[in-house]
């Protein structure tokens, strides 16, 4: 109680310790909204870049299977499953009505097994507001070959506002483009297409790609034109289970697929194989730079223990005589050291949780923030095409909390042991006689 009396006594009186505590809220704040930045930003691109992909890819090694609707409706029975999807995908370049030429990803989608990885509804420009089952129609030309085509393949977003001109990328709609791909044999395809609708999957792999039906893009490359055919399958997991028990509840899917509906042979059964989608290098990479961020602005922070190690300094060089008196009614020396050690883990743990405060404000209103900058000054501080997201992230990384204050309270109560052990050290005697 006597302690707890001193500390607010002290904090009270002493308003150079709110100095202190505004170091603190400052160096957390800033500490949390560089990790919590970093870790949305590569949160973000993994799971674009997992709905692009999937969590695993299942193939077939050599023969493509017919009938792969039904195969992966069973998947998707599966407890491990949450969703599963044809893939298919090349590369070409794609000739527009304005005489540019420009190079393309191609993907081949099942709309409706896609949309349980990617929300197409309110990634396509003309059937965003649309009732009825998305499509590759192109209005007019009832029997062009209809693709969506993805927003950085026709248009830039304009240097300073960062944003698309909406009037002139409507009117590309059922323009006729000519895509220049390799199909079956190696050999060269030159096919007209009509640009059906305009991609913003608000990701740089996605708005860079040309995406048509699954089955007319399989037929280009294997030259199977007729039928249900696939061989290769992205699968969405349930994060519940492991990839052991994934793995071997796809199999027992496939196996009684293959046998009892396929007739296949035991040899073609084990052609099925399942490869794991590991980290990308990319974003090692951006964890390599998170860390080294993080850590030059803990040795900026460090000025914190520093500035906590003068002031207590100094509080302890002004109240020798209330430390002689603690000490002189019995208080023993561990008494006496405890008092400001524990006041600057109190100052710590105060600035910490108003850091924690600061932080989540920032964070949670950091693309408001950006906007508002924007209308100000006129001054774009996040493009997507430079950092691969069309947001700014903006969920506090809560794991890295209690690491980041438990360092600022440690610092603190650092900062105030030697202003502590000088306190413990005061003799009375010295102190009193002339009182």
């Amino acid at each position: 109680m006597l302690k707890l009396f001193l500390w607010l006594r002290y904090l009270r009186k002493r308003k150079i310790v709110i100095l202190c505590i505004v170091a603190v809220a400052l160096s957390v704040s800033l500490l949390l909204v560089v990790d919590s930045f970093f870790t949305g930003l590569i949160e973000g691109l993994k799971n674009s870049l997992a709905a692009e992909s999937g969590d695993a890819v299942a193939y077939i090694y050599g023969k493509p299977i017919p009938q792969y609707s039904a195969f992966l409706d069973r998947l998707e029975l599966l407890r491990e499953v949450d969703a599963a999807a044809p893939i298919c995908a090349g590369g070409g370049l794609l000739w527009l009505e304005s005489g540019d030429v420009r190079e393309a990803a191609i993907k081949g989608i099942d709309i409706e097994k896609d949309s349980k990885f990617i929300d197409w509804k309110n990634c396509l420009l003309r059937q965003r507001n649309q009732d009825g089952p998305l499509n590759f129609e192109t209005a007019g030309y009832p029997d062009a070959n209809g693709v969506w085509v993805g927003v950085n393949i026709i248009a830039e977003p304009n240097e300073k506002t960062d944003k698309y001109d909406m009037e002139e990328i409507r009117k590309l709609i059922g323009k006729k483009v000519v895509l220049t791909t390799e199909g079956f044999g190696r050999k060269r395809k030159v096919i007209p297409l009509r640009i059906s609708d305009i991609a913003f999957t608000d990701t740089i792999w996605g708005d860079q790609t040309l995406y048509v039906p699954f089955g007319y893009l399989f037929g280009i490359q294997t030259d199977i034109a007729e039928g249900e055919y696939a061989n290769f399958f992205k699968l969405k997991l349930n994060k519940n289970y492991s990839k052991q028990a994934m793995q071997s509840a796809v199999f027992g899917v496939w196996k009684t697929f293959a046998k009892e509906d396929l007739g296949w042979a035991d040899e073609d059964v084990s052609r099925m194989h399942i490869d794991y989608e590991e980290e990308h290098s990319y974003f090692q990479e951006l964890r390599k730079q998170m860390a080294v961020l993080l850590l030059i602005f803990s040795v900026i922070c460090s000025v914190v223990v520093l500035l906590v190690f003068c002031i207590f300094y100094m509080i302890v060089e002004t109240k020798l005589k209330d430390i002689a008196i603690i000490k002189s009614c019995g208080a023993g020396t561990a008494t006496a050291a405890a008092i400001f050690a524990g006041f600057g883990g109190c100052v710590g743990v105060v600035g910490s949780a108003v850091g924690v405060f600061i932080g989540y404000v920032i964070i949670s209103n950091v693309n408001l923030l950006e906007r508002w900058v924007h209308i100000l000054s006129g001054i774009k501080l996040w493009r997507r095409s430079s950092y691969l997201l069309n947001y700014i992230p903006n969920q506090l990384n809560w794991p890295d909390i209690l690491p980041i204050t438990l360092a600022a309270v440690v610092g603190c109560c650092l900062g105030a042991l030697i202003p502590a052990i000088v306190a413990a050290k005061t003799k009375p005697v010295d102190i009193l006689r002339y009182e």
